[in-house]
Order: C-alpha cells, then structure tokens, then sequence
C-alpha cells in the first residue's frame, strides 16, 4: 500500500543520509583529504536534510501509533512541502558544483580517490558508490511525488483525502520543478563562469560577462570577409578568423589568442545586431551592429563554414523589419521589453488580468493590435494582462534600443530608395 510506503521508504532513505553522513562526512581519514570549502560543496546541507528527514517520519510514525490501519498521509506531506521541504532546493542547487568538485578530486587528488575506495569497499555502504548517496536527497523527493500520485489514482472522488492528496502533489511538483530551475541556473552560472575565465578585454572596456539572467545560446567560429567594392560589387581581399559568443542578450565578437583564450575585438546587445544575407558570396552575412562598444554603428562582413550554418546563424538574429509597425501582436523578450508606469487605476474584470495602481511598473511582454498588453508588475512579479490606455512607457534601454533600430530601417529605406534610383554606388576600399 503506497501510504505505508511512504513511512517505510523514508526510514530506508534516513539510513542511507546516516550512512552518508556518519560513515563519509565524518570520516577522519577522509576529512584529512580535504580542505574546508571541499568538504562544503561536497556535502552541502545534508545535516539539514537530515533533520527534515527525522521530523517527517516521527510525524508519518506518530499517525501510525494513531491507528495501525493508515487512513491518511498525504496532509502530513502536505505540511511538510510547505514549511520543510524547501532543503531540498538548497540541496539540488548546490548540486552541479558538488560534482565538478567530485571530479576534480577524483582526477587530482589521490588521498582522496584512496580513501574513498576503502570506505567504499566497507560493509556499510553495501557496495554503492559514493555518488549514490550525495543523489540520495533529490531521488527521494521525486519519489515522494510517484508515491502520491499512487495515492491520488486510489482516493474517492470529491473526498477529503483526495483533496489532501492533490494538494500535497501540487506543493510537491513546484518543489521539483524548482530543483530543475535551479539546476538549470547552475549550469548556466558554471558555463558562464568558464567562459568569463577565458574572455580578455585588452583595448576594449571590460564588461561583466557573468549575469543572473544571462546564459550562452550559440558559440562558434566564422570567417570575417576584409572587402573592397568594385564595379562589379564586393571583392573579397582577406579572411579573418572570429569567434562568436551569442547570449541571450549580448553578443562578442573575439579572436582566438591560444587554446582557451579568446580576445573581444566588438561587443553588442542582442536587439541592437541585425543581419542580412549576402547573395555575392556564399554562405556569407552582413552583420550590422547598431551601436558597438564604441557607441557607433558598423557593418562587418562574415562566412559561415557551411550554408547549414549560415541559416543558423542568420536566424539567431532579428529581423531587419521592425515587427511592431505591423498590425500582428509583438512579444517581447524578457530582457529586451518596454516598460510602463500606471497613470490610472484599472480594475480587473477577468482572472487573468491585473489590478492596476498609479505606482505600479510593469514590464511589456506583449502587446496585441487591440491594445492590450500582457506584463508583470514588479512589485510582486505577478503576471497579467491590462488596456495600454491606462499605462505610460517608461524610457529605458529598451525605448533607447528601439529608436536606433527604428533610424536604421529609416536609413536602409533611403538607401534603397537610392540604389532604385541610381544604381549601386560604388564602394569604398577598405574592411567593413
């Protein structure tokens, strides 16, 4: 029965965090192994799962003392997910440093790959590795939630435990889906860290490559074309390897230095980059950036090893056309959105919407060609949607980024407007 269960296998997973902590983290010989930051990533706040781990079973025994025939367990884990098992998040967010830190041990620290192979092949550990049990903590909240969903397909419709039951798994769920977001966020953290670690700023102004909301979206190398014009259009003269980082919202153009050193030679938010094929030379872009690191505009010139590549990258960028001239919906990223301030109360009418006050800042996700626009407000990150005539846009780096996108398109007009007229001109000598 999957309500007994629950007692049972959480009194399996204490023993095995007892191993974990009596048999390991407690071990002279392995703590001489290892320095004091080590042994703190290695095994993280165990000794508060741990306790989580007590309190929850004496509960699920107590409810057993009760009445040997279980009635109900999910309104303990209920109480439990709310106020206790919130340790596990810390847990699973230490998580991707616990095992570069294995690792790196393994390979470069052979007192301690010795030692551990002697606790290892001891008795207690029942020929499990070491790995096994520092997983021990998120395996058991999952399966907390396979046990409830057990219990839920069991539980008479309408009933009270059915109602404990759903409630218990939904708090259950957010708890995991909060484990996987927070693994998530520690990759991306790592690789951020890794890449930060091998970026040189040398002539250029530094920035900081490591943000909370940041991540890598595409990295790779291509060829920029040095050209000059003639009268029968572009000439390449030169090809220059580049290496490309693409974030989420940022872009570095670098050059290769060594092995695992690259130099920034231009830099430039996401949503000021735009590109465009270039149909005289094969699986080649133009790659405008609208302002660069030195507050200009500036258009390079680059090849993609394969034209399967081309259309990657190509497709990586916006648009040259400006989406919010036209009558479809605009839907903005997170980090490149509008930004507006209550001018009026509005007052929800449907579920889905927001309560409005004059000091409310909303962020503009999207916006519709009825003009209603869906935002979160800052205050308390709640999302909805709301009438933009009782919103006013805020300048920000969006407004700014938008009009200097909005006086290129201007300017690629005139240009064509020029070339229709007049022919193609002819282009100065020099790299773009």
């Amino acid at each position: 029965m999957s309500m007994f269960e629950v007692l049972t296998s959480e009194a399996s997973y204490l023993r095995s965090l007892n191993v974990l902590i009596e048999h390991f983290m407690e071990s002279r010989e392995l703590d001489e192994t290892l320095i004091v930051r080590e042994k703190k990533i290695l095994f993280s706040n165990v000794l508060k799962v741990k306790e989580v781990s007590e309190r929850f079973l004496m509960d699920l025994e107590d409810r057993v003392e009760e009445n040997i025939i279980i009635t109900d367990v999910c309104d303990i884990i209920y109480a439990h997910s709310r106020h206790h098992f919130p340790v596990y998040i810390d847990y699973v967010r230490n998580q991707v440093f616990q095992e570069k830190t294995y690792s790196e041990l393994l390979e470069k620290n052979p007192q301690f790959h010795a030692a551990l192979c002697r606790l290892q092949d001891l008795p207690q550990c029942h020929r499990l590795p070491f790995m096994s049990f520092l997983l021990l903590p998120f395996q058991r909240i999952t399966r907390i939630k396979m046990l409830i969903e057990n219990i839920l397909k069991r539980t008479e419709e309408g009933s009270e435990m059915e109602q404990n039951a759903t409630n218990a798994l939904d708090s259950v769920s957010k708890i995991i889906q909060e484990c996987n977001r927070e693994v998530g966020r520690m990759k991306q953290t790592e690789e951020l860290i890794h890449i930060a670690q091998k970026i040189v700023f040398d002539k250029i102004k530094a920035v900081p490559i490591v943000s909370q909301n940041r991540f890598l979206e595409k990295q790779g190398e291509l060829s920029e074309v040095l050209q000059k014009g003639s009268l029968f259009g572009i000439k390449p003269t030169k090809f220059s390897p580049v290496y490309f980082f693409l974030f989420n919202d940022f872009l570095l153009i670098t050059q290769k230095k060594s092995s695992d050193k690259y130099v920034v030679v231009d830099h430039a938010h996401r949503s000021l980059v735009q590109v465009q094929s270039c149909p005289t030379i094969e699986s080649s872009f133009f790659l405008t950036l609208l302002e660069n690191h030195q507050g200009k505009m500036c258009e390079r010139l680059f090849k993609a090893s394969t034209q399967s590549d081309l259309h990657r990258w190509v497709a990586a960028f916006p648009n040259l056309n400006d989406d919010s001239l036209s009558g479809s919906d605009t839907i903005y990223e997170d980090w490149d959105c509008p930004q507006v301030q209550c001018i009026e109360p509005y007052s929800a009418s449907q579920a889905d919407e927001l309560n409005l006050e004059p000091v409310d800042i909303i962020n503009v996700l999207k916006k519709t060609s009825e003009g209603w626009y869906e935002g979160i407000r800052l205050s308390d990150g709640k999302k909805g949607w709301f009438p933009s005539l009782y919103v006013q846009e805020i300048t920000n780096e969006h407004v700014r980024r938008r009009n200097l996108r909005e006086r290129h398109r201007v300017l690629q007009a005139a240009r064509q407007i020029q070339l229709n007229r007049f022919g193609e001109p002819r282009k100065k000598t020099g790299s773009a």
